[in-house]
């Protein structure tokens, strides 16, 4: 059994790129942020487009992430610096 944790964190900027899966050309290299991301759902991500109200999901395959919300990033480097429990 594993534990499954989403992907990208909410609030992540992204750049859509192409992938193996068929996609409406017209949004790669479009930015977005994340919006809807879950455990539950770790095969796909809700993201909003820049200047686009509606709600598109992607694969993590199609997604380049631009950036990352600054406390999570920080918060996983301070947990790689620490040592490990025997």
């Amino acid at each position: 059994m594993a534990i499954r944790i989403p992907p990208l964190p909410q609030g992540t900027r992204v750049r859509i790129r192409r992938a193996a899966v068929p996609q409406d050309p017209v949004v790669t290299g479009r930015t977005g942020t994340v919006i809807a991301s879950s455990e539950y759902n770790a095969h796909e991500l809700g993201v909003v487009l820049d200047n686009d109200p509606a709600v598109r999901y992607f694969l993590p395959a199609e997604l380049e992430v631009i950036d990352v919300p600054g406390p999570l990033l920080t918060d996983r480097l301070a947990a790689r610096q620490r040592r490990a429990l025997p």
